[in-house]
């Protein structure tokens, strides 16, 4: 598992953490998490956030895309394994 230094999402709050990569550095550092302190303000559960919470419907739909791909692929070597069988 890789780390990342986050930056806290709220533009007035200066908190940072080290803390798990889940977006693999798209952002340097990363500002889509609240810090533990932003979260009990706002009633957020700090371990229940994630990436997806925060993209926008293009990043969304891109996502469902290639995870549509990705499993079309799959299951094209799964057939052709098969059918090579038969």
């Amino acid at each position: 598992m890789n780390y990342v230094m986050h930056i806290c999402r709220d533009p007035k709050c200066n908190n940072g953490w080290v803390d798990k990569d889940l977006t693999n550095v798209k952002t340097n550092p990363p500002a889509w998490k609240y810090c533990k302190e932003c979260c009990q303000k706002l009633g957020i559960d700090f371990e229940k956030q994630k990436p997806s919470d925060y993209m926008s419907e293009a990043e969304i739909n891109m996502r469902r895309l290639k995870v549509q791909k990705s499993k079309e692929a799959r299951l094209l070597k799964i057939n052709s394994t098969v059918s090579a069988r038969g």
